[in-house]
């Protein structure tokens, strides 16, 4: 996951700085958050056939990249591209194992100013639809004992803030909601489908 999202901020730098050159509307932002991991439906049992045991998912730490076009004729209006990264600390669940729940997507973005009029200045609202892929793992270091499972799948965002612009950039808060389903093979059950979740809040920089 650190590979992904490390090649993905490189690549927004990247545009971003080229397209600020040759004066195009094009913005930047990180961000840094935090939430708390929602199992949906059936995924508590599904990690618990997965992995041979189950827990309570704990709260998570977020780091966010995005870069969107936004020209002053959309009046507010911006498109672009969005990756997100959740790694967790691992949570003590069944017979004492240590369990890990960590996810990351890449989805198309928009984000809109509709009260200013203006992209990073006030109220916005931001949607997002993608894919990404979770890794759960169940570990004992005592016996050594490690179990671990992937899924791949889609993932629907959406959230409000509100953005404070500086000179050339702004700093945003947001509270954010996702929902997540994703599919994985279990040993002796076949595909399954995960769907999983996540509330949260984030601090962005924007440029």
């Amino acid at each position: 996951m650190k590979k992904e999202i490390l090649m993905f901020a490189f690549a927004i730098a990247v545009f971003v700085a080229n397209a600020q050159e040759k004066k195009l509307p094009v913005y930047g932002e990180f961000g840094l958050g935090f939430g708390q991991t929602l199992f949906m439906g059936e995924t508590k049992n599904q990690v618990l056939t997965a992995l041979g045991g189950t827990f309570d998912p704990g709260v998570t730490g977020n780091l966010s990249m995005a870069f969107y076009y936004a020209p002053e004729k959309w009046n507010g209006l911006g498109l672009g591209s969005r990756i997100k990264g959740s790694a967790a600390g691992s949570v003590i669940g069944d017979f004492g194992d240590s369990y890990f729940f960590n996810y990351y997507n890449l989805s198309f973005s928009a984000k809109y100013y509709a009260f200013s009029g203006q992209f990073n200045r006030g109220f916005y609202a931001r949607g997002g639809i993608g894919f990404g892929q979770l890794t759960t793992k169940r570990a004992n270091e005592v016996t050594n004992n490690y179990v671990h499972q992937f899924a791949v799948g889609s993932t629907l965002t959406g959230s409000i803030g509100y953005s404070f612009p500086f000179n050339k950039s702004a700093i945003s808060i947001e509270a954010e909601f996702e929902s997540s389903s994703r599919s994985g093979t279990i040993n002796g059950v076949g595909e399954q489908s995960i769907r999983s979740g996540q509330a949260g809040f984030n601090l962005i920089y924007s440029f």
